[in-house]
């Protein structure tokens, strides 16, 4: 495991290993400050020869009939907006269990009351490495753990939720209820292949 001291150590690693940052921050990638709060709240590690990030994202889903709740849209900090195709997610922290941060995406990105929601124990777990679309050129090893919640406190259309986690840079959450069927068929064989233009505020 690669560890940091300071921003200016880690933006050192990331350039002694080429790794490309001129599209970050800008359109649907994440900044470089971005990553550097995910690393100091737990939620990413960093592997050397070769670079990695490594990132565990608990998925939730809610079903409601043949639909399933979907995140479609996020608004950043500075007012950018992110198109998204993922079920609610949320990034472990270090030393967190999947429970914990579903209960923490529950409250904190879908504003619910933890008396209203019943959430099963883990159902499937899940791996893979991809290029990571929040930090472009940056390889990213996602670690799903995806669970099912039951819950009937929440709109039957569209809706918004506002942020309440601390320092995250994503501000507010539109969601919807989308077919099973059709939301399968947009997230292919990848769990988290719209992470651009989509996890875990998980991205």
């Amino acid at each position: 495991m690669k560890r940091f001291e300071n921003f200016q150590a880690m933006f050192a690693w990331l350039e002694a290993n080429s790794i490309p940052k001129h599209t970050w921050g800008v359109g649907q990638a994440k900044s470089v400050v971005d990553l550097w709060s995910e690393y100091q709240r737990g939620e990413t590690i960093f592997e050397d020869d070769p670079p990695v990030r490594q990132v565990s994202v608990v998925q939730l889903r809610i079903q409601r009939g043949d639909r399933i709740l979907v995140e479609l849209e996020q608004v950043l900090a500075d007012g950018r907006r992110r198109a998204r195709n993922r079920l609610p997610s949320e990034k472990m922290k270090a030393g967190e269990s999947p429970i914990m941060a579903a209960w923490r995406c529950l409250v904190e990105e879908l504003g619910l009351d933890v008396r209203d929601v019943v959430v099963s124990e883990v159902v499937e777990t899940t791996e893979t490495i991809i290029d990571s679309p929040s930090y472009p050129g940056l390889p990213t090893r996602y670690t799903f753990h995806t669970m099912e919640v039951r819950t009937d406190a929440l709109p039957d259309g569209d809706f918004w939720r506002d942020n309440t986690a601390e320092g995250d840079p994503v501000r507010r959450h539109r969601w919807g209820w989308l077919a099973f069927s059709e939301w399968r068929l947009g997230t292919a064989e990848d769990p988290y292949h719209d992470d651009s233009g989509t996890s875990a505020s998980a991205a």
